[in-house]
């Protein structure tokens, strides 16, 4: 597989770094702000992955109170900005991984999460420094994922093409991102979602440890 690969593209969350008690933190720091009860771990788990404005909407109508979406938001931006990296970390295996990959592969992260927190996280953890500044937030460009638009942007300033591409994910809208650019996709079984929602998604390839990576690149 890896004489046909140039670039690998990388998911955040769930994928490169487990990063859900610091969300789920912080929103549930956010609902006592607003003197509401809060919402199990377990549950905010499976609302990451969509970005910033549905993390807060369901997050607000599971506690009861939609009209309260705004509110919520400006609380959440100040209080993650200042606890994102309180608990992240990468997971097991990821910054090897990524270390042996270096030099082979030119690579990125496309993340939904808001550019700004997405660059905070990977430059705390001295991770930033593997992506020559190819990292896209939510909030990079007019669409995030599925839209295949950055994958098809960071082709295009690599002078390659994404058929050489490959996008590692830990969800369903990780790899209808990557087909929809015309990218090979790999599913991660570790992250946030559950093995029958990636089943569903069709991946080429599904690992349940990020090292696996280096025996199919």
């Amino acid at each position: 597989m890896s004489s046909a690969f140039d670039i690998v593209v990388f998911d955040l969350d769930g994928t490169l770094v487990d990063s859900k008690l610091d969300i789920a933190n912080s929103l549930n720091w956010t609902l006592a702000r607003l003197g509401y009860d809060p919402i199990p771990i377990a549950v905010i788990e499976s609302f990451v992955g969509a970005g910033i404005m549905p993390l807060i909407r369901r997050t607000v109508e599971a506690a009861g109170h939609p009209e309260r979406e705004n509110d919520a938001l400006i609380l959440f931006r100040k209080r993650y900005w200042e606890c994102l990296l309180d608990s992240t970390e990468p997971f097991p295996g990821v910054v090897e991984t990524i270390e042996s990959l270096k030099g082979r592969y030119k690579m990125a992260v496309v993340s939904n999460k808001m550019e700004s927190f997405t660059r905070k996280i990977l430059k705390g953890l001295a991770m930033d420094r593997y992506f020559g500044g190819l990292v896209y937030g939510g909030d990079s460009l007019p669409v995030k994922k599925p839209d295949p638009a950055a994958l098809l942007e960071i082709a295009e300033k690599l002078g390659g093409s994404t058929s050489r591409m490959v996008f590692v994910g830990d969800s369903a809208v990780d790899i209808e991102t990557g087909k929809r650019a015309g990218a090979a996709t790999i599913a991660v079984t570790y992250g946030y979602r559950k093995a029958d929602e990636l089943l569903e998604a069709g991946p080429d390839i599904i690992i349940d440890k990020f090292s696996r990576l280096l025996d199919i690149l």
